[in-house]
């Protein structure tokens, strides 16, 4: 198990950033670790992210020691054990929306005693079961592997203190489209009832101590999170690499 760098950040306090990868491409990923991105988010639930595409997108990014955190398409642990046996550094669980599904979520990637992950010790994820015992394996993997629901539905809102308590959550992720849609406000990612909903989650994950992870839409935005207080703040590639393109290609025309 390798030593995860984004679990230490966020402990830390420190700043993070991190690429949703749009465009599933081991080279791209490679290019974003060797640009200094902390994580990359690969979405097994929108993205269709399979476990064996997600084998060699990890491989690319623990080449440039960054952290592959993978979104899995439901909180399910049979799900959730795949991407981590193929080595995820940290599951994002979507659609939590009470206590119980984040200690759902923490359960399923956690080997006892923390949790109930099946066990398995000659894993990608445990180095084939060559350089330690099966023990120490599992207690590595206890500690450095990450656990990221995301609150993205009005529900978890009347229940937010509880959810971001979780023992063994490491940050919370926000998804401010999907709230916005759960709100009955479908496109409504910048409407101020949104935008509130948005800024309770982040109150109260900071409140319990913990990270809040959100995406922005431009470097702008990006400041505007930071200065907001967001530990994490995510881009997404198919954005970064279209608007490059568009701006190029103006210039390239005179426009």
């Amino acid at each position: 198990m390798r030593t995860n760098t984004l679990k230490a950040k966020l402990a830390a306090g420190e700043p993070v950033s991190g690429v949703l990868l749009t465009i599933p491409n081991a080279d791209l990923v490679e290019m974003f670790g060797h640009l200094g991105y902390d994580f990359v988010f690969l979405d097994a639930q929108h993205g269709g992210i399979g476990v064996e595409t997600a084998r060699e997108l990890m491989r690319a990014a623990e080449l440039t020691h960054m952290t592959a955190l993978v979104r899995v398409p439901r909180n399910d642990p049979s799900v959730i054990l795949e991407y981590l046996e193929a080595g995820a550094g940290g599951i994002i669980v979507p659609n939590v929306m009470s206590q119980a599904e984040a200690l759902a979520a923490v359960r399923a990637v956690k080997y006892a005693p923390w949790g109930n992950r099946g066990s398995m010790t000659s894993s990608r994820a445990a180095f084939y079961g060559i350089p330690r015992s099966g023990g120490e394996y599992m207690a590595r993997a206890n500690q450095e592997t990450t656990v990221l629901p995301i609150l993205e539905d009005r529900e978890v809102l009347d229940v937010l203190p509880e959810v971001v308590s979780v023992d063994g959550v490491d940050a919370v992720l926000i998804g401010p489209g999907d709230l916005a849609l759960s709100m009955g406000v479908p496109g409504g990612w910048s409407d101020p009832t949104v935008q509130a909903a948005v800024d309770r989650i982040h109150s109260a994950a900071r409140a319990a101590g913990k990270g809040a992870i959100i995406v922005a839409l431009d470097a702008a935005d990006a400041r505007r999170l930071r200065a907001q207080g967001y530990q994490g703040v995510m881009a997404i590639t198919a954005s970064l690499i279209a608007d490059a393109a568009r701006d190029f290609l103006q210039a390239m025309r005179g426009e």
